[in-house]
């Protein structure tokens, strides 16, 4: 009886193992970097468990793999996916989201840029009006994984204006074990970090402490990295978080060791026990194939925050009685703020093609130049110069007048939107200076 046991066992494992040497062959290292990828950004973990079948699982599965689903998209074509970051079960808050990102995926491009909202950010939801780090955790209590999944995907779809098609919560643990595996992984720390505040295992603090320059993380330090909030802003934080997603990317392609089935196994392992998603299989093959032919330096990273200095600065700090007495971050404006997270996911182009702007004040209104030029360096925009311009009275209307020999479409488009000005005056070559450095001078008029 052991014998016949130990038999059956042996053939499933060759099973197994046969059909990821195929799977390998078949997709080459690119793709299995592609699929290790693509299910650390997404939480798409599925294939952890396929790996579980045996003969069936060899014949059927093989098929159903192959059989590229067609992706949910929005009218522009991208692919948005929710990821939720949360300490899971056993943590204190488990299930608050301490990382909320949405991923924007454009397969014609192809690229993947992402946005960062802050934890603090009150939102509305189907459970009700409530910071957005607490929707999936409320949800999740009331109706369980998959229902408060949508629920939360509902609910930022609603607050961006951006359709939201995939969800993944994904433990932290994913960080650490996949970093560990990865053999560490090396990043560049902008700014030193102390934190006397970081929590410790026994509900207490200990204190986090790294140096500014490039490091060589473990798992453990990565995490802390990624979650110590106590002495830096939630813009600082969400960059981080950001950096290290395209650092585990980076440290899996230059190992190169993607091709080893066994190790390909204990990632998706990794992934199987510690994601919530909505991704399907078919799916997953279909984000893998784009994922290859990702340009990363074609994508753009935001964040969402309340530093009016800084990109993305959108947001404003109420009054907390109004709140019942918690901290919490609101839109100035919803529309201006929306204008802001479609350049991010669905509009990376306008940014990527690194318009310089000159704002001048030809209305006579004092500080407008000023207050307009902050207004695009929130949007991501470099304003290079900012003062008067010489009129003896003042400009009706704002004029935009286009330096750049029409090169830069995308960014013409948007501020001769955003800024209600007739089509932008294409400035002949022979009236621009050779030293010039300005793509786009915008005229500010008293409208």
């Amino acid at each position: 009886m052991d014998f016949k046991v130990r038999k059956i066992s042996t053939i499933e494992t060759r099973i197994k193992n046969r059909y990821w040497r195929r799977m390998v062959r078949f997709f080459g290292p690119k793709v299995a970097i592609a699929i290790i990828l693509i299910v650390g950004l997404s939480g798409v973990f599925w294939l952890g468990s396929l790996v579980l079948d045996s003969d069936f699982f060899l014949i059927q599965k093989t098929r159903e793999f192959l059989s590229f689903g067609p992706l949910k998209e929005d009218k522009y074509g991208h692919t948005n996916i929710l990821l939720l970051g949360v300490g899971g079960d056993g943590a204190e808050g488990g299930h608050l989201s301490d990382s909320i990102m949405i991923a924007s995926i454009d397969p014609a491009n192809p690229s993947i840029s992402f946005l960062s909202l802050p934890r603090d950010l009150f939102i509305s939801s189907r459970i009700g009006d409530r910071k957005v780090n607490e929707i999936y955790a409320a949800a999740r209590y009331k109706y369980g994984d998959q229902k408060g999944l949508e629920i939360a995907k509902d609910a930022v779809a609603d607050f961006t204006g951006v359709d939201i098609h995939y969800g993944a919560v994904i433990d932290f643990r994913v960080f650490l074990e996949t970093i560990d595996t990865l053999g560490g992984i090396d990043i560049f720390v902008p700014e030193t970090i102390e934190d006397p505040f970081y929590p410790d295992d026994n509900y207490g603090y200990k204190t986090f402490v790294v140096r500014k320059g490039f490091q060589h993380f473990d798992g453990a330090t990565a995490l802390e990295y990624a979650r110590s909030r106590k002495t830096s802003s939630d813009y600082s934080r969400a960059h981080r978080q950001q950096d290290l997603i395209l650092a585990i990317r980076k440290r899996a392609e230059d190992l190169n060791f993607l091709t080893d089935f066994e190790k390909l196994q204990q990632f998706f392992e990794i992934y199987r026990r510690n994601v919530n998603t909505d991704i399907g299989i078919t799916e997953l093959v279909a984000l893998a194939k784009i994922g290859i032919a990702i340009d990363y330096s074609n994508s753009i990273n935001g964040v969402l925050n309340n530093d009016a200095l800084q990109m993305g600065g959108f947001l404003y700090t109420p009054a907390k009685e109004f709140y019942g007495g918690q901290f919490v971050l609101l839109p100035e404006d919803l529309k201006e703020t929306q204008h802001f997270m479609d350049i991010i996911l669905i509009h990376p182009e306008i940014l990527l093609e690194n318009a310089q702007i000159s704002v001048l004040n030809g209305s006579m209104i004092e500080g407008r130049a000023g207050q307009i030029s902050s207004r695009l360096r929130r949007f991501g925009f470099h304003v290079i110069e900012v003062g008067n311009y010489e009129s003896d009275k003042p400009l009706f209307r704002t004029v935009l007048k286009d330096l750049s020999g029409g090169t830069k479409a995308a960014t013409k488009k948007f501020l001769e939107e955003i800024f209600d000005t007739p089509t932008a005056q294409l400035v002949a070559p022979e009236e621009i200076s050779p030293d010039n450095l300005i793509d786009f001078q915008l005229l500010l008029g008293t409208n």
